[in-house]
């Protein structure tokens, strides 16, 4: 076994609150988006959602967000 190919594995580390807000935008603009296209398409994905634990008045302003971020996103020329 060559010993300069070692495996790299994941170490666990803290999670800040911004990261989980982030991981949970990203779904959200993915969700929405997919939504969005799927409504033209009919094609529809389904995502799960992670399992984040985030305060309700929190997840509903990124939910506001992901919102205006898809919106900007569909409408990037206009």
């Amino acid at each position: 076994m060559d010993t300069s190919q070692t495996p790299q594995t994941r170490r666990l580390t803290p999670l800040s609150l911004s990261d989980l807000c982030a991981e949970y935008l990203g779904y959200q603009f993915r969700s929405k988006l997919d939504a969005r296209s799927s409504q033209s398409t009919g094609v529809s994905m389904a995502l799960h959602a992670p399992p984040l634990m985030l305060p309700v008045p929190l997840t509903s302003e990124l939910d506001r967000i992901a919102l205006v971020l898809v919106e900007a996103f569909l409408n990037r020329g206009k």
